[in-house]
């Protein structure tokens, strides 16, 4: 077997593992939806609609194709994950198992579940053994062998290894300064992600489809809208954020958040003080819609299903967004128009989907583009 046929395979057969986690019938499914709702934070529906619908067990012969093309080279991987979005190991070991056939990972200590069943399931998959692939847990990262040891004979294509961080900027800092020499990081640090809504969208259905975008994963992960820019005058974007509420309750009735800790409640209270003196705040059962009819500036809401709406236009666009264009993972658009052009070019790296589909990007590679 070349070495594109083992990659391909390897990231093959973690896709397979990953199949049996979605599948409730199977016993790493069972498993993984007895232990998700005490780690991940998700209510069991919440958990249900991750697994059922988020988690990439169907990825085109193309997205695989890229996956393994956009992947680095290295005789060895090591990852670090967060625990944020629980599917997110799935990505994060196929795009490993790409890049170097020994792997090693370093789970999140809060949310373990989802990478200790890939890698459970990896362990004794002949397939991968066969495509040359060896992967295994670890409780830290022992950075000090990460790297080519003195005098160690590797190929002559394979000279470093790769080191990948999930997590916060801090946590991507630090592991990058201590990484030596030999070991190329990848760091994936926090992200938020962004709706636009044009002037040709209809209202009600671009916010069923921010809705679509908040819910998974209670709003915690990187595609997850925080802002929703409106074009055009102040009213539509309250209609928007009037239509988001509702498009959220019901949402919030099929699949309830998860609970909020002391913490994130007292974020939720101080934004919405400060919303309801500048404009508006809506209120459900789980979640919460602020509405700046008139922003200077834009205000990043918790990330519990509150989302900051906010009148806009493509030539006040750049302004707010500046202090959040390097933050910028994702961009959903409904209903054309220039505001989507300026968003997309205040972060060129993003993401760029229809609304309803941010959290659903193919499977060609991780899921951050803002790292080359």
């Amino acid at each position: 077997m070349d070495d594109g046929a083992a990659r391909r395979l390897r990231v093959e057969r973690a896709v397979a593992a990953a199949a049996r986690i979605a599948d409730a019938r199977d016993p790493l499914g069972e498993e993984a939806r007895q232990r998700l709702p005490s780690t991940s934070g998700l209510s069991p529906e919440g958990v249900e609609l991750a697994l059922g619908r988020h988690l990439e067990v169907a990825p085109s012969d193309g997205e695989l194709d890229a996956l393994v093309a956009a992947s680095g080279r290295a005789r060895r991987c090591h990852v670090v994950l967060a625990a944020n979005v629980c599917t997110a190991p799935l990505r994060a070991i196929a795009v490993a198992t790409a890049t170097a056939p020994e792997v090693f990972v370093r789970p999140s200590r809060r949310d373990p579940v989802i990478t200790e069943l890939l890698v459970r399931a990896l362990q004794a998959d002949e397939g991968f053994r066969r495509a040359g692939g060896a992967i295994a847990l670890v409780a830290d990262v022992s950075l000090g062998d990460a790297g080519t040891a003195a005098g160690e004979r590797v190929p002559g294509d394979l000279p470093h290894a790769e080191l990948h961080v999930y997590g916060s900027d801090q946590t991507v800092a630090t592991l990058r300064a201590q990484a030596g020499p030999g070991v190329l990081v990848r760091g994936h640090g926090a992200g938020l992600g962004l709706a636009v809504v044009g002037l040709g969208a209809n209202l009600v259905e671009a916010a069923r489809d921010i809705a679509a975008d908040v819910v998974p994963f209670d709003q915690r992960g990187c595609l997850s809208p925080r802002f929703a820019l409106v074009e055009g005058p102040a009213e539509r974007a309250e209609a928007l954020a009037r239509a988001l509420h509702e498009a959220l309750e019901e949402a919030g009735a099929r699949v309830p958040r998860g609970p909020l800790d002391g913490a994130a409640r007292a974020e939720v209270t101080m934004y919405r003080a400060t919303l309801e003196a500048v404009g508006s705040f809506w209120e459900g059962r789980g979640h919460g819609v602020g509405l700046d009819p008139a922003p200077r500036s834009l205000l990043l809401p918790p990330a519990a299903r509150v989302v900051h709406v906010a009148a806009s236009s493509a030539e006040a666009a750049p302004a707010l967004l500046a202090p959040f264009r390097g933050a910028i993972t994702a961009i959903g658009a409904s209903g054309g128009g220039t505001l989507a052009r300026a968003a997309a070019a205040a972060a060129p790296r993003a993401r760029l989907s229809a609304l309803g589909r941010m959290q659903r990007p193919p499977l060609d590679g991780p899921v951050d583009l803002r790292t080359p």
